[in-house]
């Protein structure tokens, strides 16, 4: 991804966000975690044959890209704790949306991967 592109995506983050949540650190870890659920979102992909891969492929890196972008961390143990930590939990969701036996709960963890992928999704430009 281009240097600009990736400067203009975080000047528009800064305005996609809510007001409480507008500070460095809460665009780290936003970031951070959506950068974790696209990890689990390629790995699903790559498990299930899905030509959405490469999507979720370069959604993450972006992710990263923003993340290094937004400079240092001062604990990076921490970041890399957000993206692991929702990086299982969105797997979670996919695992019991795919191959769950309980419909109503399989129905359930559909729809809350689909919207927590789709609310990492709509902060980049052009997905």
């Amino acid at each position: 991804m281009s240097r600009k592109k990736t400067i203009a995506e975080l000047l528009l983050l800064t305005y996609a966000l809510p007001a409480k949540a507008a500070g460095p650190e809460d665009l780290t870890e936003t970031m951070a975690i959506c950068a974790g659920r696209m990890s689990a979102e390629l790995e699903f992909a790559w498990l299930l044959s899905d030509p959405a891969a490469d999507q979720f492929e370069n959604q993450r890196l972006r992710f990263v890209e923003i993340l290094n972008a937004l400079g240092p961390n001062e604990d990076p143990r921490q970041q890399l704790a957000l993206r692991i930590d929702a990086k299982m939990a969105h797997a979670g969701l996919l695992t019991t949306a795919h191959f769950g036996t309980d419909a109503p709960h399989a129905a359930w963890a559909k729809r809350h991967a689909i919207r927590h992928r789709q609310n990492c999704q709509i902060l980049l430009l052009d997905s």
